[in-house]
C-alpha cells in the first residue's frame, strides 16, 4: 500500500512540474510583452496611438545644454515648440518637444569641437548628432547642426530632431561645414536635378541614391515608402527637400491623401505645412507637388512660405504654371528661393529625356547654372546614368538645388 501511495505522489509531482513549466512559458514576459523601446513612450487614446518622444528629447535638450556650457557657449536665442504630427499608414501621433538654437562660438572654435562636446552626453541621454548643413538663421548665414533621435517604427527608419542648432564665429564668418558626402563646388556651369514623387516605389529611388553624383530628391509626403525613400537619399549624402501637394487646376488630377488647396484658411495650410514637413525626414526645403491653382494664389502661397520661414527652409518653385507667384512671393518675404528651368521627363522616352538632358546642359552654358526636374521612374533614371560623362565632358559640375539657391 505504502509502494501505491508513494507512486501516486510522484505522479501528483510530475503533474505539478509539468504544469508549472507550461504556465511560465506560455505568460507573459519582460522579453514577450510589446516593447515600445528606450526612446519613446506609447499612449493609448480614443483617436489611436501616441508615440510620445517628448521625455527623451528632455533628456538630449538637457545633454545638448550641459554640452554647450562645457565648451563655454551661451546660446544667443532659443526658440521651443511642441510637436505632434500624424503617423503614417496608423491611426495615432508622433509627438515630441523640439528647439532651435543661434549659437556664437569663438573665432578659434571649429565646427567639429562643437560636436564633439556634444556627441557624448548626447548619445548617454538616447540621441545622436545627426549631422550639418549650410544653412540661414532668420536671413543671417549658418552652419546647421542637427541633434536627435533616429529610430525604428513599425520596422522603418525613423529620424526626429530635437535640437537645431544654427552656428556662427563671433567675427562673423562660417565654421566649414563637414556634410557626409562632398557636394561639388559652385562655378561656372552647373547643374542641380531634383527628382520628383519620390514615395511611391523604391527602385528608382535606389537608383538615383547609389549614382554617386548630387541628386536633390523630393519626396511626398504619406506614401508608403516616403520614410523610406528619404531615409535612403540621407544615408548616401544626398538633399532632401518635400514635394508639398499643393491643388492643381483641375480637380480630377487630385491624387495625394492631403493637399493644400485654395479653400482652405491661413491656419489650415500652415498646420498642415508643419504636418506634412514632419512627416518626412531630414528635409532642408520645399518644392510643389502639382499647385497650377494654389501656387498662383498670392494668399495661400504667403501662407505656405511663412511657415518655411519660421524653419529656415528653402522654397524651389516647379513652375507647373506660368502665373505662379511661389518664387516671388518666396522673395518677399525673404525665403531663400529657385525654380524650375526645364521638365526632364514629360516623356517617358530615354532618348527623348537625353535631349532635355542636352537642353539643360546648353542652358547652363549660357546662363552659368540651371535647376531641372526629372521623376523617380526606371526610364529617368537609366538616362541620368547614361549622360553622366557627357554632361561633365561638357564641363557642366552636378551640384546639388541648394546651391543655386538666390
Amino acid at each position: 500500500m505504502a509502494k501505491k501511495d508513494n507512486k501516486l505522489k510522484w505522479i501528483a509531482v510530475i503533474v505539478l512540474i509539468l504544469a508549472a513549466v507550461i504556465y511560465y512559458q506560455t505568460m507573459p514576459t519582460p522579453e514577450k510583452l510589446p516593447s515600445p523601446g528606450p526612446g519613446y513612450e506609447l499612449e493609448k487614446t480614443g483617436a489611436g496611438v501616441v508615440v510620445d518622444f517628448t521625455t527623451t528629447a528632455s533628456r538630449i535638450h538637457t545633454a545638448v545644454d550641459r554640452g554647450l556650457t562645457k565648451a563655454s557657449i551661451t546660446p544667443k536665442e532659443v526658440k521651443e515648440e511642441q510637436r505632434e504630427v500624424p503617423r503614417k499608414g496608423v491611426e495615432g501621433h508622433i509627438r515630441w518637444h523640439t528647439r532651435s538654437m543661434l549659437l556664437v562660438i569663438p573665432e578659434t572654435m571649429s565646427l567639429e569641437g562643437v560636436e564633439q562636446a556634444l556627441a557624448p552626453l548626447v548619445g548617454q541621454a538616447g540621441g545622436k548628432v545627426i549631422g550639418n548643413e549650410p544653412d540661414n538663421y532668420n536671413g543671417v548665414s549658418a552652419v546647421r547642426v542637427d541633434v536627435g533621435i533616429k529610430d525604428v517604427l513599425n520596422s522603418e527608419p525613423l529620424t526626429v530632431v530635437t535640437d537645431r542648432l544654427f552656428i556662427v564665429k563671433a567675427n562673423g564668418t562660417l565654421p566649414p561645414a563637414t556634410p557626409p558626402k562632398p557636394r561639388g563646388e559652385v562655378g561656372a556651369g552647373n547643374m542641380a536635378i531634383v527628382i520628383d514623387d519620390c514615395g511611391y516605389t523604391m527602385g528608382p529611388v535606389v537608383g538615383f541614391a547609389d549614382m554617386g553624383r548630387p541628386i536633390t530628391f523630393a519626396v511626398l509626403p504619406y506614401r508608403t515608402y516616403s520614410n523610406e525613400a528619404a531615409s535612403r537619399a540621407l544615408s548616401a549624402g544626398h538633399l532632401v527637400i518635400l514635394h508639398l501637394p499643393l491643388e492643381p487646376m483641375d480637380a480630377s488630377a487630385l491624387a495625394e491623401p492631403t493637399v493644400i488647396t485654395v479653400s482652405m484658411s491661413d491656419d489650415e495650410i500652415k498646420q498642415t505645412v508643419a504636418q506634412a514637413l514632419a512627416s518626412v525626414p531630414g528635409v532642408k526645403g520645399v518644392n510643389n507637388h502639382q499647385g497650377s491653382r494654389a501656387t498662383s494664389d498670392r494668399r495661400v502661397m504667403k501662407a505656405v512660405l511663412g511657415v518655411l520661414k519660421s524653419q529656415n527652409l528653402f522654397f524651389i518653385d516647379s513652375r507647373t504654371i506660368g502665373t505662379t507667384v511661389g518664387a516671388e512671393v518666396a522673395r518677399q518675404l525673404g525665403v531663400r528661393s529657385g525654380e524650375n528651368e526645364l521638365f526632364l521627363d514629360n516623356s517617358s522616352d530615354i532618348e527623348l529625356i537625353k535631349k532635355q538632358l542636352r537642353k539643360a546642359v546648353d542652358m547652363a552654358h549660357r546662363n552659368g547654372s540651371v535647376t531641372v526636374i526629372g521623376h523617380a521612374r526606371p526610364n529617368t533614371v537609366i538616362a541620368v546614368r547614361e549622360m553622366i560623362s557627357e554632361i561633365e565632358a561638357a564641363g557642366i559640375r552636378l551640384v546639388y538645388a541648394d546651391q543655386l539657391l538666390n
